[in-house]
């Protein structure tokens, strides 16, 4: 994929950006590319920077979407957001004295990398978005600073009152709605002469321990504990609603094996309690509350601040997917 923007003043005049590296400018596009698209007090997005963006997110598309005008317009848009973000952010953390130390930088960059199986693949991952290990590390900087910022209004945001709680309940409720549960065990075996040998063995033994024995399954180590399953959730499991409390189903077939059954808990369908979802409540109230913390301050760093976006050469940033001429 390239990148072209054609001027609005000089209709004649093109920069091209291919894939993410600038080149082939000429001294006069040179002087374009250098142009800000947007800019927030001191801090200065290039056309040449910005365009670079647009094609590392592009680049997710398939030729097609990257040059339909509304992802395009939302990548853009996208752009502008970050930067405006990224530059008060960096603004207010130099004004309060907020900072990400290289040594909580360096834990957060060494988690990321334990994620690949060596720093060659790490590395050959930043090649193809075009990222330098020292951009890719600002970048997460950035983040880890927005978050510590965040962080500051989550802690100042007060914990929602029992009557808050209470009438996000009531004005919400059908969120909470419940239907048929059972809570379950099971045991799965990958052979059917195995499954109805576990089977015979459950007349003698208890269920827990066999499946801990026994159940190739991931939940087999905890007593082949499923939980909470809801009617309609997974077709072999609605078998086991057939069940009375404390009942051990038939040797069942499914796609994942030969499965066997106990129900020890049943509930109706119906409405959870207040106190079942209060956590749940808590946390939603919680966020909205940050949001709206950081959203009024988001506000005033914007009204204070110096913020210009070239709308004209935004626009004039286009896109042309290789091959086409």
């Amino acid at each position: 994929m390239k990148l072209i923007f054609k001027s609005p003043v000089l209709p004649g005049l093109f920069l091209l950006f291919s894939g993410l590296v600038f080149g082939g400018c000429t001294l006069r596009s040179s002087s374009i590319a250098s142009k800000p698209v947007a800019q927030v007090n001191e801090h200065i997005l290039t056309a040449k920077e910005f365009a670079n963006q647009l094609a590392r997110r592009l680049k997710n598309f398939d030729a097609l979407a990257a040059k339909d005008p509304e992802n395009v317009r939302r990548s853009k848009e996208d752009i502008i957001r970050v930067f405006i973000l990224q530059s008060l952010v960096t603004d207010y953390a130099n004004k309060n004295q907020i900072v990400i130390d290289d040594a909580a930088l360096d834990r957060e960059l060494n988690q990321f990398r334990s994620s690949y199986p060596d720093d060659l693949s790490f590395r050959r991952v930043l090649a193809e978005e075009n990222l330098s290990v020292s951009d890719w590390k600002e970048e997460l900087r950035q983040t880890l600073l927005y978050q510590k910022i965040f962080k500051g209004f989550s802690d100042k945001s007060p914990p929602p009152t029992t009557d808050e709680i209470g009438r996000y309940y009531q004005d919400n409720k059908a969120l909470f709605k419940r239907k048929e549960r059972i809570y379950l065990r099971q045991i799965i075996l990958d052979e059917l002469s195995k499954a109805q040998a576990v089977h015979d063995e459950l007349k003698k033994k208890d269920f827990t321990t066999l499946a801990k024995k026994y159940s190739v399954a991931p939940e087999g180590k905890n007593g082949g504990l499923v939980g909470w399953v809801e009617r309609g959730s997974v077709d072999i499991f609605d078998k086991a609603f057939a069940l009375p409390v404390g009942g051990t189903s038939q040797v069942l077939e499914s796609v994942y094996g030969f499965h066997i059954f106990k129900v020890e808990r049943k509930a109706a369908s119906g409405f959870a309690t207040i106190e079942e979802v209060k956590q749940q409540i808590v946390e939603t109230l919680m966020g909205k509350k940050q949001q709206a913390e950081f959203s009024s301050w988001l506000d005033k760093q914007i009204r204070a601040s110096r913020v210009l976006k070239d709308l004209d050469l935004i626009s004039a940033i286009t896109v042309e997917t290789r091959g086409q001429k």
